[in-house]
């Protein structure tokens, strides 16, 4: 119980902290996953203003379930694959859009760095973006946490619920992909600490 300045005790509702604490812990995760989901959100949506509106969807639907969310052993791991069911349907509802220049800077800029002097004029960087694009979604995804936000494997491996030898793995696979593509012998790992 609590005295308010009146003298009287003030009943505490029930419930109310942990209400607190539930939203304190929703709003801290969204605060930490959020540049993940933008970051897949950037790769896929055509603008920014289409990628804002898919965030805020995905936030919508975890606050919705926030208390179920929590009872999954990797909360990461479902937010996640709700994030890339909201950009899947966000993609098949809307027609083609041009994308927009910060996006395709953004995607490539990440890359320019792993590419080492690889990416020669701006045909290599539109066939860059366009080889992402056309990963198998498991590939795509390893690619996107890793050099466009720079994560460890062991907290890719997190994300998307898979061990961190199949993260090596999907980094490798989608490596050659890409280095095939840009008609080049081998893509390095420049994501840093393995």
């Amino acid at each position: 119980m609590t005295i308010d300045r009146g003298g009287r005790e003030a009943l505490a509702v029930p419930g109310e902290s942990v209400n607190l604490r539930m939203g304190l812990a929703y709003s801290a995760f969204c605060e930490t996953h959020e540049p993940a989901w933008h970051a897949l959100a950037l790769t896929r949506i055509g603008n920014r203003a289409d990628v804002t509106l898919v965030v805020e969807a995905v936030k919508e639907d975890l606050a919705r379930c926030w208390p179920q969310v929590l009872r999954f052993e990797e909360p990461a791991a479902y937010a996640w694959r709700l994030a890339n069911r909201h950009i899947a349907d966000w993609v098949a509802g809307e027609e083609p859009v041009a994308v927009e220049a910060v996006t395709f800077a953004a995607v490539i800029g990440a890359f320019k760095q792993v590419a080492n002097g690889l990416l020669h004029n701006e045909a290599d960087e539109v066939r860059l973006y366009a080889a992402i694009l056309e990963l198998p979604d498991r590939q795509r995804d390893v690619i996107i946490l890793r050099y466009l936000l720079g994560l460890h494997v062991k907290v890719i491996g997190a994300y998307l619920d898979r061990p961190v030898a199949t993260v090596h793995s999907n980094l490798r696979h989608a490596r050659e992909r890409l280095a095939r593509r840009l008609g080049v012998g081998e893509l390095p790992d420049g994501g840093g600490e393995q």
